[in-house]
């Protein structure tokens, strides 16, 4: 009789001591990220919150729901959870490893084409269509964030996220050069400003530059509030649903889903009126108590 074929490793069963570090890959605020094995030789991003992170409740809290959402989220645009702990002295993260790094570093040795652009622009509209559906609000939809295999992109890092079941997370997150205008005025996050943010990463990759920069952060909170986005050379079509991502006014603005419809070549996509021709996009109302709204990533 011929020997049964080796069953696949069930990673969930894995703690972190099943994990052999090999180096360190980063060192964020609130985890140390580590290149490690799995008994299989499968390599992963091994995520292990740092020493106060475990003794801080709310701290805790936060990195045991980036554990849950990595483990039960399923989507071929979101980065794969394999294995974690939540809690205590054992706690830690395996997530799938890119060995091409996100698309942040991509971006480093040049522009993408347009035609790739536009797919992996797709692919993460897929993947915030699929949160949204489910009442999660990423919350640092940027670069650095989306992670790439070939022509495979995917959106990671669930730190921040906000659920249904924690609808205020512990703190106001995102990279100011992506932020909604509407987060530096103190207004909660929702599906429209995970929009804002992915219509300036889109404006970025197709563009080649972001669309609102300053050399400080009163620079680039004025820039988001009040300016809009420079001209392009972009073909109409895409030019307007980029400026709609764009839309100073949430209740106005497109959206992922209407992003992929233009892409996909559906003239009938529900879209935003231009920005640019809307007065209260230029003039939002004024911010209070900005610079204590978050800390920059």
């Amino acid at each position: 009789m011929a020997p049964n074929p080796q069953k696949p490793m069930d990673y969930r069963r894995l703690t972190r001591q099943h994990y052999k570090l090999e180096m360190l890959l980063g060192l964020g605020r609130s985890s140390q990220v580590y290149l490690a094995r799995a008994p299989d030789g499968t390599k992963v991003a091994l995520k292990v919150p740092r020493r106060e992170v475990r003794t801080d409740r709310a701290l805790t809290e936060r990195f045991a729901q980036e554990v849950a959402l990595s483990l039960t989220l399923n989507h071929a645009n979101l980065v794969r959870g394999l294995s974690g702990r939540p809690e205590g002295e054992g706690a830690f993260l395996a997530l799938e490893y890119f060995e091409e790094g996100t698309l942040e570093d991509r971006l480093k040795k040049g522009p993408l084409s347009r035609e790739v652009a536009l797919d992996c622009l797709s692919q993460v509209a897929q993947a915030l269509i699929y949160l949204h559906d489910r009442g999660i609000i990423h919350q640092d939809v940027k670069p650095s964030n989306i992670f790439i295999d070939g022509m495979l992109f995917k959106l990671g890092d669930f730190g921040v996220a906000k659920t249904r079941e924690n609808p205020k997370p512990l703190e106001r997150a995102g990279s100011p050069f992506y932020m909604a205008p509407e987060l530096f005025l103190g207004e909660p996050a929702t599906p429209a400003s995970d929009a804002y943010s992915f219509g300036v990463m889109a404006f970025e990759l197709l563009v080649g530059k972001r669309p609102f920069v300053g050399e400080t952060l009163e620079e680039i909170t004025h820039a988001h509030l009040h300016k809009l986005p420079p001209p392009t050379n972009l073909p109409p079509h895409l030019d307007r649903i980029v400026r709609n991502l764009l839309a100073k006014d949430p209740a106005i603005r497109a959206t992922p889903k209407a992003f992929l419809q233009i892409v996909q070549g559906n003239p009938q996509a529900e879209a935003s009126p231009d920005p640019g021709k809307s007065s209260p996009e230029s003039k939002p109302p004024k911010s209070k108590g900005l610079f204590g709204l978050f800390r920059k990533k």
